[in-house]
């Protein structure tokens, strides 16, 4: 019995066991992003994606022919999110202070004040732990065509990287909003079903 592609039906007329069950299409607009550190980049992001992962492989040489075996440590790319900055700046001065937190460009003490001004979010952490303010857990949720949660990416350990410029330009008369941008390194990332 031929099973045919396009309809995903067995010639003699059955349904084959390998069909889906949803028949429903991903859709890029469908989604939302939060990371506790910066609730209001949360609420205003417009865009984000998931990242790309890659597995190297290791190249063994034969006299006949070249064998590639499946590599050792798996590679995440970057974490991007675009969005709404606020007109009092709000939500992109929340990523400017991690980031200036992080790398303490002024003094050392930087570092510290930003990790207590974190201590809020682990009030029943050890008060000696440095790392408390350094990472966050960030979550995208994939949406259903009924714009419920379906899908739930959890990124571990996430940390900005990079926040882009804003070029204020008087001369070209329409009004656009700003779109901030920002990257982010993280540890891993799981994806599971919402149930």
């Amino acid at each position: 019995m031929a099973f045919n592609p396009i309809t995903n039906v067995a010639e003699s007329g059955e349904t084959g066991s390998s069909n889906p069950s949803e028949l429903d299409y991903l859709r890029p607009n469908g989604f939302r992003f939060q990371i506790h550190n910066i609730p209001n980049v949360s609420f205003f992001c417009q865009a984000a994606n998931l990242p790309q992962m890659s597995l190297g492989n290791a190249i063994v040489e034969t006299p006949l022919s070249t064998l590639a075996f499946p590599g050792e440590k798996l590679q995440f790319g970057e974490l991007i999110i675009r969005f709404l900055v606020q007109e009092n700046m709000a939500n992109y001065k929340e990523l400017y202070n991690w980031l200036v937190g992080l790398g303490s460009p002024e003094r050392h003490s930087q570092f510290t004040e930003y990790v207590d001004g974190q201590r809020y979010r682990f009030p029943n952490q050890n008060s000696k732990a440095k790392d408390l303010g350094q990472f966050s857990d960030a979550t995208l949720f994939v949406l259903d065509s009924n714009n419920n949660p379906n899908i739930e990416i959890r990124f571990k350990d996430v940390f900005p990287i990079s926040l882009e410029g804003l070029d204020f330009d008087i001369s070209s008369g329409d009004t656009n909003y700003f779109v901030g941008v920002a990257a982010f390194r993280y540890r891993i990332f799981d994806v599971e079903t919402v149930t």
